[in-house]
């Protein structure tokens, strides 16, 4: 099932921050929610009248219970990093600093305690419940209590992201991290009976850069787990049950709880606000000041009822039983070798980090990378090294980690690729007939399995070609690159990237997109130089629900031009990137790298002292060829298109001591770049001519 959440995005410019700031979703999540299914409102509805009426007995009992509020509630702990390759796959480190700021602030040992307004200074308690990464899965395997999808719905944020794993609810707290939570910085639900039923609605969901107080994250954004862990243990807002704050009539709400004051909300740091006749507690976790410092001892006391309630598993999680299924109690056991790199193939000379993602209790490092070691117990230095392979090649990595008693080791083979600055030659052709040599071409697929091939069903010429099975992509806006090795450039005036393609879209007009990226250095950034798009220039044939097969004249040819000196360099890299929404099969054929190296006259050693120009250039209609002679020589003048193939043989004779011109006709050629080339003896001299 689909819940398209959409939340209010409050965007607030701090002078001294100069940043966007978001805030929660829980109200617009639940709305969205019972919008969808309205038989849950009133089920939630009763839940939490429920819950009051329990909740104002306790408080009436508050005395009598004798000091029962100091047991600490052990709550186990998974995050899932719902990813696309991109910064919202956040660090572990991160995932550590959230929970360190979550049980800090739950235990009131944030040092910003001190800075709360006298008027509330004597409300904070310690709340006395502690939240802890897993140790066990739900199968009892090892785990670090972080696991990392890899799916395009990080931009979705919403229950179909959700639903790509979860662990069960009554085990353990779940958290997950992508890169939009609808327009908030989280959300999640009010415990409630019904979550009982449809547990996969439970949990958290935080924006990456709304998460801890390191990467992506700051220490600005870092409370908002502390907020939403709030509305996890049944906590409202201040101001009572809506996402408005700052609205008057928000007095006459109450979020049910004695010792927070009547509030309209607050957006800012205002710390003598009086909105409801009396001072604000502006300070507090569940308000949107973002200067929160402090829950009030009746929040503390709702929060503990709703973990002692059995409402939505919450008195589960801190069992005994439940604490051993979820390791939580193990001291840190040495259970996996884990490693990642920033990047994955590079060019010689280039930087790569590794990062240790082993757990538990790593005391010691030793990373094996083929032709040099890197090893010691020193974290700073030997956790997560920053090195640089000097060699082209392809490289296995070992890391052996160790707790000082026991070791274990991860190999990744082929894990790194150094690439020369010149691995291609040029001109370059690639027809594919002889496969996609893994030295020469480099896929990503950043979605699924539907990604670059090769396929012998159709060719723009041969017998090969590489296609998408785009028609059986099933995630809108996947990504899929093929991306060639290295050139080197030097010395060329400008390249031309010729290809053929084919595609169509379906009846409904479907706007895939292919593009033709370049890059002068090995690939760490990428410049657009063409792009074809599925409801203008991308098709070659007809729309079709059926999978497209091209067939006889169904292929369109492309081309870019690369003149910018910048890009006359070693390293130089093509791409071809495929961007799919539901359109049907793309096929792609006859690449051509052609480098020139002149920008108006080459003079080789025969032919020293002949000047040739073209003009006009570009060209409309004609040009004309000049050429200055110093002898009398024989002379072979013919015309090449970006391919390289042979259009014309404009010439074929004597040519005198002096001046010599022959005039072009360009009316009835096609809009692109073409090579004039004259042959004297066995050598050459060569111009572009722009056509337009």
């Amino acid at each position: 099932m689909r819940i398209v959440l959409t939340f209010l995005a409050v965007i607030v410019m701090l002078s001294a921050s100069a940043q966007e700031i978001r805030y929660c979703g829980q109200t617009q999540a639940t709305e969205a929610l019972f919008a969808k299914y309205p038989h849950l409102r009133h089920e939630n509805e009763q839940s939490q009248t429920d819950f009051q009426a329990a909740y104002e007995e306790r408080l009436a009992n508050r005395a009598n219970r004798g000091g029962g509020d100091e047991e600490v509630y052990i709550i186990p702990v998974v995050f899932h990093i719902i990813h696309d390759n991109g910064e919202e796959n956040i660090s572990d480190e991160q995932v550590y600093s959230a929970v360190e700021i979550l049980n800090r602030d739950f235990a009131m040992e944030n040092e910003d305690i001190e800075d709360v307004v006298d008027a509330f200074s004597d409300l904070p308690q310690p709340i006395n419940i502690e939240f802890r990464l897993a140790k066990r899965d739900p199968q009892g395997n090892c785990t670090k209590g972080i696991n990392r999808v890899e799916s395009a719905l990080t931009y979705q944020g919403d229950q179909d992201m959700k639903d790509l794993i979860q662990w069960p609810t009554d085990m353990y707290m779940n958290v997950w991290v992508c890169a939009d939570a609808g327009g908030a910085a989280g959300y999640t639900y009010l415990p409630a009976n019904w979550l009982e039923n449809s547990p996969q609605f439970d949990g958290i969901v935080l924006l990456h850069d709304y998460t801890g107080a390191i990467g992506t994250s700051n220490t600005f954004r870092s409370r908002t787990l502390t907020h939403e862990c709030g509305h996890w243990l049944n906590l409202p807002h201040l101001w009572g049950g809506s996402n408005t704050p700052g609205v008057a009539a928000n007095c006459d709400m109450d979020d049910g709880i004695p010792d927070t004051p009547e509030t309209i909300g607050w957006t800012s740091c205002t710390l003598d606000g009086e909105s409801c006749g009396s001072l604000d507690n502006v300070q507090n976790y569940m308000e949107y000041s973002y200067c929160s410092r402090m829950f009030t001892t009746d929040q503390k006391e709702r929060m503990r009822q709703a973990a002692e309630s059995n409402t939505a598993f919450r008195n589960d999680l801190w069992q005994q039983s439940n604490l051993e299924a979820t390791g939580v109690l193990e001291e840190s056991i040495l259970c996996a070798a884990e490693f990642r790199a920033d990047q994955q193939i590079v060019c010689q000379g280039t930087e790569i980090q590794f990062f240790d993602e082993s757990f538990h209790g790593i005391q010691e490092w030793n990373w094996d990378f083929g032709t040099f070691t890197v090893s010691g117990t020193d974290e700073e230095v030997h956790k997560n090294p920053i090195v640089m392979f000097d060699e082209p090649g392809v490289y296995d990595v070992t890391l052996t980690v160790s707790d000082g008693i026991d070791s274990i080791e991860e190999t990744k083979e082929a894990f790194i690729t150094v690439l020369p600055m010149d691995a291609l030659d040029a001109p370059f052709v690639e027809g594919f007939e002889a496969g996609i040599a893994s030295e020469t071409w480099f896929i990503e697929n950043q979605h699924n399995n539907v990604t670059w091939e090769l396929t012998d069903v159709a060719a723009a010429t041969g017998d090969q070609c590489v296609r998408i099975r785009n028609r059986n992509n099933t995630i809108e806006y996947s990504r899929d690159y093929l991306t060639s090795s290295t050139m080197d450039l030097t010395g060329a005036s400008f390249a031309t990237i010729t290809y053929k393609y084919a595609y169509c879209n379906r009846p409904d007009e479907t706007d895939d997109r292919l593009r033709v990226n370049v890059s002068n250095n090995c690939g760490d950034s990428w410049v657009l130089r063409e792009i074809h798009r599925g409801i203008t220039d991308l098709p070659t044939a007809d729309p079709q629900n059926a999978p497209f097969v091209p067939e006889g004249d169904e292929w369109a040819t492309g081309e870019a031009t690369v003149d910018n000196p910048d890009y006359m360099v070693p390293g130089f890299r093509v791409q071809f990137d495929f961007e799919g929404r539901f359109g049907n099969h793309v096929y792609l054929d006859d690449i051509n790298i052609n480098v020139f190296t002149a920008d108006n006259v080459t003079v080789l050693d025969l032919v020293s002292g002949i000047e040739m120009t073209l003009a006009p250039n570009p060209a409309d209609a004609f040009a004309s060829l000049s050429y200055n002679m110093p002898m009398d020589h024989d002379v072979t003048i013919v015309m090449h298109d970006s391919f390289g193939k042979l259009i014309d043989t404009m010439y074929n004779g004597p040519a005198q001591r002096g001046e010599n011109k022959l005039n072009i006709n360009t009316a009835e050629l096609a809009s692109g770049v073409y090579l004039i080339r004259m042959q004297v003896g066995n050598e050459f001299i060569s111009q572009r001519l722009i056509v337009r």
